[in-house]
């Protein structure tokens, strides 16, 4: 496409016949025939690929002048290695007959016109320096600009006099002269010039103008504005080290995947947590490090983002290559960057080696476990003294300790299920718990933990939604657990007396429940981590209120163990719905 023309090109175009737009590349080879228009398209690209002048001359014979000949040059815009962007064309009419003396002088005229034409439409500021005492010759109006200066201060004047501070950069305008000399061209990047109105970052480039005799008389300058780009590269060189001191401080590595050529490329801190001698290797070689229970929990991960095109952050254990006893615990995050079509050419992430953070976890899970293991032993003798108490008062009048003693029982209930709760977490983490499913009616296990809930939380009125009979195929008692739960959260977060009103009912293929409060409800930015592990909702409403937040993760687990979904709707100050569904069969799957 070309960018820029000056006037004299324009009457060239209209003079020969040109009928498109004045930006169309095409003008020139149209006119031309087959043959020639293959060697102008060979030279422009021999330009671009050797950053080097060539020079043509061609014959319009579907002009409107076919006794002329056209002679072309091109000449590349250099820009430090970068491949070349810009050519600059000029381009001059020779008459079939040499002798055409008028023609002759009418063509330097349109010479010296599209020179200046040239000069005054580029889009770069632009110069020509006259001699070793570099003159200002010629100075348009964007260098002008850049300077600070008027065309009367600079033209006829020697650089160094125009530009005072150059005087500082001695080195710099002996590298301008030494073209002279050397003939060849000059690329000065990041240049920073300061003047009064104008201080910044710029790529010059000097090019050498050679007379008949292969003499360099002048040289073309051209100055184009990139302080933009350098400040943002200081910019992101800044972002770059403090990401640097931010991963060296937490200890975290980072990784690249070449998909294309399938190999992974790690930072110095990632070698070390994988223990490697080589910070490259192959997918399959890494493959062989994970540990190969969670292969597939990785790889389904990993899958799942580059189809939504979002990020993952995901544990896993590796054992460290030759040592298969050693295993390391890894938190690995990511994302993929894709082309322009779409498709995925590279994976970018870090890494973290948490297993002292996941070995801290065990210890810790186990000694959960232990300890709610050897407090079930008292608790179930005290609730069975507490029976047998209740059981030899039946035969006397004395209903205060009856009372005191359904009190007690409904407190040791409540132990029972924390102590429960914290057994099932350490099964949960260390992935034994077990589901043993049978055929059972699910309404009358959710009318036996109503009644208990009843006994439990008697200031609130429980409802019961639902057919007489529903047989579902699940654990009864870990999903007795769930409802439980539900009930115990919708009285504890709802003010007394208020209805808490649980419903069954069968969508599609699925068993829904739902269990509904009237309670003080739930903030939209706490809703996705409820269900984590030990996360409890802060806030002066839920000060008071006891709980280790390990019930709603519990219920989690439980329901996705069973193949099924958890959620919650809510609205804050005017309760929640918390909704389980379970596969529906009557049958043992």
């Amino acid at each position: 496409m070309v960018v820029e023309h000056n006037d004299a090109y324009q009457a060239l175009i209209t003079r020969v016949g040109g009928k498109s737009k004045f930006n169309d590349i095409d003008i020139i080879p149209n006119l031309l025939s087959d043959t020639e228009k293959a060697i102008l398209i060979k030279t422009v690209q021999k330009v671009s690929q050797l950053k080097d002048k060539q020079q043509l001359v061609i014959h319009p014979i579907y002009s409107n002048s076919p006794k002329v000949k056209w002679e072309l040059e091109f000449s590349p815009v250099l820009q430090s290695d970068r491949p070349v962007e810009y050519l600059i064309c000029s381009l001059r009419e020779i008459p079939m007959d040499e002798n055409d003396l008028e023609h002759i002088l009418f063509e330097l005229s349109e010479s010296e016109t599209r020179f200046r034409g040239f000069f005054e439409q580029a889009p770069l500021g632009m110069c020509v320096l006259k001699g070793t005492e570099l003159i200002t010759e010629y100075a348009n109006d964007n260098i002008l600009k850049i300077w600070g200066k008027s065309r009367k201060e600079v033209i006829g004047i020697p650089l160094e006099e125009v530009r005072p501070e150059f005087e500082i950069q001695q080195s710099h305008v002996k590298r301008i002269k030494d073209i002279f000399k050397s003939k060849q061209p000059l690329t000065i990047n990041e240049l920073k010039l300061s003047t009064a109105v104008s201080d910044g970052y710029f790529i010059a480039l000097y090019e050498p103008l050679k007379n008949d005799k292969n003499e360099v008389t002048r040289i073309l300058v051209m100055i184009k504005d990139i302080t933009e780009q350098v400040n943002f590269k200081k910019e992101l060189l800044k972002a770059k080290d403090i990401l640097k001191i931010a991963m060296d401080a937490s200890e975290m590595g980072s990784w690249n995947i070449d998909l294309a050529h399938k190999q992974i490329l790690l930072s110095e801190r990632a070698q070390q947590i994988y223990e490697l001698e080589n910070n490259r290797l192959d997918i399959e070689e890494a493959k062989s490090m994970i540990y190969p229970e969670d292969i597939g929990h990785l790889t389904r991960g990993i899958i799942r983002a580059l189809h939504h095109r979002n990020a993952f952050n995901i544990e896993y254990q590796i054992n460290l290559k030759g040592i298969t006893a050693k295993r390391k615990w890894i938190r690995t995050a990511g994302k993929a960057y894709y082309n322009e079509d779409g498709k995925a050419i590279y994976i970018a992430g870090a890494v973290l080696d948490i297993t002292e953070h996941k070995q801290d976890e065990i210890r810790k899970n186990d000694f959960i476990g232990m300890v709610s293991h050897e407090l079930k032993t008292p608790l179930t003798s005290l609730s069975a003294y507490v029976q047998l108490l209740q059981h030899k008062l039946k035969e006397t009048d004395n209903s205060l300790h009856a009372q005191i003693l359904d009190k007690i029982n409904v407190q040791l209930k409540k132990m029972s299920l924390m102590i429960d709760g914290f057994l099932n977490i350490s099964l949960l983490e260390s992935g034994k718990i077990l589901l043993n499913k049978t055929n059972f009616n699910f309404i009358e296990l959710v009318k036996t933990i109503t009644e208990e809930s009843r006994m439990v939380s008697p200031s609130h009125f429980i409802q019961v939604i639902g057919p007489e009979e529903l047989y579902v195929y699940a654990d009864m008692e870990k999903i007795g657990n769930v409802i439980s739960n539900l009930i115990g959260n919708a009285a504890k977060y709802s003010k007394k007396e208020s209805l808490i009103a649980i419903k069954c009912e069968i969508q599609k293929d699925d068993l829904v429940v739902s269990v509904e409060d009237e309670g003080m409800g739930i903030r939209e930015n706490d809703i996705p981590r409820l269900f984590d592990r030990f996360y409890r909702v802060e806030s002066p409403d839920t000060k008071t209120i006891a709980g280790f937040g390990v019930g709603l993760y519990i219920c989690a687990e439980v329901i996705e163990r069973h193949k099924g979904k958890i959620w919650v709707e809510s609205k804050l100050g005017k309760g929640s719905t918390f909704y389980f569904s379970l596969p529906f069969s009557n049958e043992p799957q």
